[in-house]
């Protein structure tokens, strides 16, 4: 495996030998050397579920006397090789020193063979120790994250919908200690209201630009408020979040509306794009050019082009170019050297077109599409 590995497999670790302070019984935590998130499943309470990138909770249970593990304060006794990969890389026989380090690792991994790993720690468990209180205070957050994972896995279980005293509790906690200032955490907490079925809360903290990545799982978590649906549920993989990206950008985006303005002030007529999610290529001082993604009926993708403003009331669309899916047109885009806006801060930020865009394609400044500046 490991001569295969280039970045598409978990790459294993040591295996730690630990014993139990309750009962002095030994259990074993595998470890790994690298991993990614690939084929990684999402839930909507931020619990990650990963083949190729395993974690360990924070709190678990010994396998012998089931009393709680806190990582932080385990005694770790020993250590062995889960997979030995001495003299792997050897292009002739294996030489006598590798062949005694092998044998020295495989009886120290023979020593250990019937020794148990650690099991899981119920919510119970967790609650119990929290209320203990016995670790530094950057522990509290992820050990009651880890509580409320624990209980939705039960809740989902038995489709249980509401909670119980201590979870509505743990959740009112957790909200004191999530702030906002990151996506992820505005997504969580919107999350934690609507599984305590504070449908409005959650809609307040869902009313935000949310960046390219965490605009679908916010499409999703508005489709279950409006059903009032409080229990976790299992985002859908990235091949399939384009559907809801480009629902929550057009939930988001309050189309212009042309009966506010006269006949006269409308020529040429308004060209109606469905978003103003901006990408933008930076030419040089204060010169760029500018794309919108629009999705069309059939399912295919058209990027419209813009430069700069300068002065003028309304932005011209100079040049378009057509993909299969909203997917290859991102693609094209990041390869041709575009930004999505709201994930690239600098000085041409407010400098995107503003106001009623019309179509001036028949000028044939066809920058993009016939003149070789972009690339496949």
């Amino acid at each position: 495996m490991t001569a295969l590995y280039k970045g598409k497999f978990m790459l294993p670790g040591p295996s730690y030998v630990y014993e139990c302070q309750s009962c002095n019984g030994l259990f074993v935590r595998r470890s790994i050397s690298s991993g990614n998130t690939s084929r990684a499943k999402f839930r909507s309470d931020g619990q990650m579920s990963a083949p190729m990138l395993p974690t360990t909770p924070l709190l678990v249970a010994c396998p012998q006397c089931k009393s709680s593990i806190f990582w932080p304060t385990a005694n770790e006794i020993d250590t062995y090789e889960t997979y030995d990969m001495t003299g792997f890389f050897d292009v002739s026989l294996i030489s006598p020193e590798n062949l005694a380090i092998r044998a020295e690792k495989k009886a120290k991994k023979l020593k250990y063979q019937d020794v148990a790993r650690y099991e899981q720690a119920s919510p119970e468990q967790i609650f119990e120790f929290i209320q203990g209180g016995r670790f530094e205070s950057s522990y509290e957050l992820p050990l009651r994250l880890l509580c409320w994972q624990r209980c939705n896995d039960e809740r989902l279980e038995v489709g249980r919908f509401g909670l119980e005293f201590e979870e509505q509790e743990n959740l009112q906690k957790m909200l004191r200690l999530i702030d906002q200032n990151t996506d992820s955490h505005r997504l969580l907490r919107a999350e934690i209201f609507r599984q305590l079925a504070q449908f409005d809360e959650a809609r307040i903290m869902l009313d935000y630009d949310f960046d390219e990545e965490m605009a679908a799982r916010a499409e999703q978590l508005m489709l279950a408020i409006e059903r009032k649906d409080s229990l976790p549920f299992q985002f859908v993989g990235r091949d399939d979040e384009f559907e809801y990206e480009t629902a929550w950008r057009a939930r988001r985006y309050e189309p212009e509306d042309p009966s506010k303005f006269n006949f006269a002030e409308l020529t040429p007529p308004v060209f109606k794009i469905s978003n103003r999610d901006w990408w933008v290529k930076v030419l040089g001082m204060l010169c760029h050019n500018w794309a919108l993604v629009e999705r069309n009926d059939d399912g295919t993708a058209t990027v419209y082009f813009f430069q700069d403003q300068g002065g003028k009331e309304r932005p011209a669309i100079i040049d378009s170019l057509s993909f299969e899916g909203i997917r290859e047109a991102r693609d094209g885009l990041k390869r041709n050297g575009f930004e999505f806006l709201k994930s690239y801060p600098g000085p041409w930020m407010d400098c995107e077109p503003k106001g009623f865009i019309y179509d001036d394609r028949v000028a044939g400044n066809f920058v993009y599409s016939q003149s070789g500046y972009w690339g496949n």
